[in-house]
């Protein structure tokens, strides 16, 4: 079994188009996978639900999918809730930009997928948007990776949010986006393994489109990550010369 997953595409279709190229030209995978926040933030929210049901990918609900749900209600995290005033207007300019079709893709979008190798459960691939709990909660790196980018390790392995988050997932491996960051982290029979983003680089900078290929093989799953170089600027300069409200807010994630 082959499993291709990304992340967080924020309706960037230079983004997307890229990573759907590259996928054409690997081995066959038994899906492809996108992992939420499919179209606010970007310059063409529209054209990157076409792409991903013009190839068949499958996906998951992410945190944006809920805002474009219902736009008049605040996010309950603390982190999008301070930035809510930037993010609302965004998500109307989003939905006018969609049909009734792709909302209604959008709005039947399940909550996980999961990926079955073998009858035990603990080999199973789940893959969500942030967390085997909601669309919140950020699962934060290894201890040493959460030094680097915050001075302090901020989410521990005892964690009360995180033990919650995960204490009835039966999978052993974990895909998700969210964060913007990649890195798998082990935490007692889980392998955590962030796979984001395509879009919106996050800590690292990283101005490339990214997918990671998920291979059941010798009893386990083989990751294996890919980094596309699609020349962000072109996301940048259709960014910049949209009416999206904020749209130079949203650039600036890009290094602008």
């Amino acid at each position: 079994m082959r499993i291709a997953v990304f992340s967080d595409l924020h309706g960037n279709p230079y983004a997307c188009q890229a990573v759907l190229a590259a996928l054409r030209s690997e081995a066959a995978c038994d899906a492809v996978v996108a992992a939420g926040d499919i179209c606010l933030g970007g310059s063409d929210p529209a054209a990157c639900i076409d792409l991903l049901c013009s190839e068949g990918v499958q996906a998951v609900i992410g945190n944006t999918e809920t805002y474009l749900a219902a736009p008049e209600r605040p996010p309950n995290d603390e982190l999008h809730h301070s930035i809510w005033f930037r993010v609302q207007p965004v998500a109307h300019w989003t939905l006018e930009r969609l049909s009734a079709a792709q909302v209604s893709w959008l709005e039947a979008l399940p909550f996980e997928l999961r990926f079955a190798p073998t009858s035990d459960p603990a080999d199973d691939l789940l893959v969500v948007h942030a967390n085997p709990r909601d669309v919140e909660l950020m699962i934060l790196p290894t201890y040493e990776a959460q030094e680097q980018y915050f001075g302090e390790v901020r989410q521990p392995d005892n964690d009360p949010a995180l033990s919650a988050a995960l204490q009835a997932c039966s999978a052993g491996t974990i895909a998700f986006g969210h964060i913007h960051l990649v890195f798998q982290r082990r935490l007692r029979q889980h392998n955590l393994v962030s796979v984001a983003p395509c879009s919106l680089p996050g800590f690292d900078h990283d101005w490339r489109a990214r997918y990671t290929l998920f291979t059941w093989q010798d009893r386990r799953w083989q990751i294996d990550r890919r980094w596309i170089d699609y020349g962000a600027q072109q996301e940048i300069n259709a960014l910049l010369s949209s009416d999206m409200p904020y749209k130079e807010y949203y650039a600036q994630y890009f290094g602008v």
